[in-house]
């Protein structure tokens, strides 16, 4: 918020009538204004603040009165440009102003006798252009703050994770010491693949590039899929969750990816929010024709003054507050947009700091449906298949060796390769039943790869799967377009992978 000493016109005329002239004028048009005596009173008051600076040539006629203004425009920080309007007349007098424009930078040159009208609203204009240098100012700030807590976030789970993996590499290490580093880095890789998507949801929603999936799905099982979500930081915390649901199913038309998510946003909120062993409740409830879906939590509460700005994008509760477990502050912003979205509402309460805090959705319920869809796709039942040929491309060497091991060890055949041209051909002499193919390959497309695949016969019936960092709805597209039977985003889930041979395997022994 701007201050108001920050919005002032500094008002200099020796001659003490006209100020008094030009101060009431910008009184009737709503602008606040102060009179200074002397050039430096003016340069002495623009350091504590000012919109912009309204100055006679005559204040300006001793080589003193100049140096000091200029001094002032010398000491304004690199952001700010300080409108300065210069009432002149023609003649010798223009020399000065135009003196004074070379010396001063941003001048704007009113020729005498100026109509008060005109006066004002130069004055207006003027302040409005120092107004937006003061939201960019603010805007930079909080990027740069924003980078500084994405850094700061980002390394914390990188830290937990070079710990356990030195841990891992020690061959003393007991068996207990082992699991417990695996669980580390399970938890900790989990927490940096929530932040890059939180991040990538934002550019989408500003970019308006988010497609909702909608169905009509029962309440319900979103629910319990959003506290799957959250449960591993929940128990990290020790908190104890309270879930209310109802009895009879509760059917809302949502994209339940997108519903579960803001539900595990709040949730996680919650989490980060409350002291070591709080508790979170979360109620689901029916208001007539609405869906009422409250997140509360016994926390850190929030302060009055913190309120409206809570679900503004980088918006987040002082990180030095006891009880705070950090945050990028986009959880929130993307809670309201997706909610919105559906045609729904987000509301904050809290009773103050130290009081907890609770968040509200309301969202229209749907009134009949004879079949609901399942809230998320259920998980394929897992049976043994007989071992399967896969073929792994991917120019991230690590990337396709840890995966060609995790494929081995479950018993397939696995052929890997790290450019396209290399794919293709290992493709064409040993057609895999499954190929997990890069998109973004060096030599060419991972598109590319998947059509040259499916134009050849050898190689038309092999399930192909795109394994990508793009996971935008226009790369999914694309996917589907070249070929791609799934679309899976880095890091994908080794579970999903190992589905999606299940589901190759039963295609070919059904």
């Amino acid at each position: 918020m701007v201050e108001s000493l920050e919005l002032r016109c500094l008002v200099t005329a020796p001659s003490g009538k006209d100020a008094m002239l030009i101060a009431g004028a910008l009184a009737r048009g709503r602008i606040a204004s102060r009179i200074c005596a002397t050039a430096a009173e003016t340069a002495s008051e623009g350091r504590c603040g000012a919109g912009a600076i309204l100055i006679a040539e005559e204040a300006l006629v001793t080589e003193d009165s100049l140096k000091a203004m200029q001094a002032l425009i010398e000491d304004q920080p690199a952001w700010s440009d300080l409108p300065v309007l210069l009432l002149t007349k023609s003649g010798p007098a223009m020399r000065l102003a135009l003196t004074a424009t070379a010396a001063l930078g941003n001048v704007t040159v009113l020729e005498r006798p100026v109509p008060m009208a005109t006066l004002v609203s130069a004055v207006r204009t003027a302040l409005r252009t120092r107004e937006r240098q003061y939201l960019a100012r603010t805007a930079d700030r909080r990027k740069d703050e924003f980078l500084a807590t994405l850094a700061h976030e980002l390394r914390n789970p990188l830290a937990p994770m070079t710990n356990a993996l030195h841990l891992l590499r020690r061959g003393d290490a007991q068996a207990e010491v082992r699991q417990w580093s695996l669980d580390v880095m399970q938890r900790q890789l989990r927490q940096m693949t929530r932040l890059i998507d939180d991040l990538l949801d934002v550019a989408r929603i500003s970019q308006g590039k988010v497609v909702l999936q909608r169905r009509v799905v029962d309440v319900r099982e979103v629910v319990r899929n959003a506290i799957e979500i959250s449960t591993p930081w929940i128990e990290t915390m020790r908190h104890q969750l309270d879930a209310r649901l109802p009895d009879a199913p509760v059917l809302v038309d949502a994209d339940p990816v997108r519903l579960a998510q803001c539900i595990s946003n709040l949730l996680n909120n919650a989490a980060r929010y409350t002291p070591e062993g709080g508790h979170i409740v979360l109620t689901a409830t029916c208001a007539g024709s609405q869906l009422v879906l409250e997140v509360a939590d016994d926390g850190v509460g929030i302060a009055a003054d913190a309120m409206h700005g809570l679900f503004r994008i980088f918006s987040q509760i002082d990180r030095s507050q006891r009880g705070s477990q950090g945050g990028l502050g986009i959880g929130l912003s993307i809670v309201k947009s997706f909610v919105e979205m559906h045609g729904g509402s987000v509301e904050a309460r809290s009773g103050g700091l130290g009081r907890g805090s609770s968040f509200v959705i309301r969202m229209p319920v749907v009134e009949h449906c004879d079949t609901p869809a399942a809230a998320l796709s259920a998980g394929l039942a897992r049976h043994d298949v007989p071992p399967q040929r896969i073929l792994v491309i991917d120019d991230n060497a690590d990337s396709a060796d840890t995966l060609s091991l995790l494929l081995r060890t479950c018993g397939h055949v696995v052929d890997k390769a790290y450019t396209g041209q290399a794919g293709i051909a290992a493709a064409l002499a040993t057609p895999p039943a499954l190929a997990i193919i890069d998109i973004g390959l060096p030599d060419m497309s991972g598109y590319d790869v998947a059509r040259r695949l499916r134009e050849a016969s050898a190689t038309s019936d092999t399930v192909l799967v795109a394994l990508s960092g793009w996971g935008q709805d226009i790369d999914r597209a694309r996917s589907a377009q070249a070929g791609f039977v799934q679309h899976l985003v880095k890091p994908a889930d080794p579970a999903v992978v190992l589905e999606l041979i299940q589901a190759a395997a039963r295609e070919v022994h059904p």
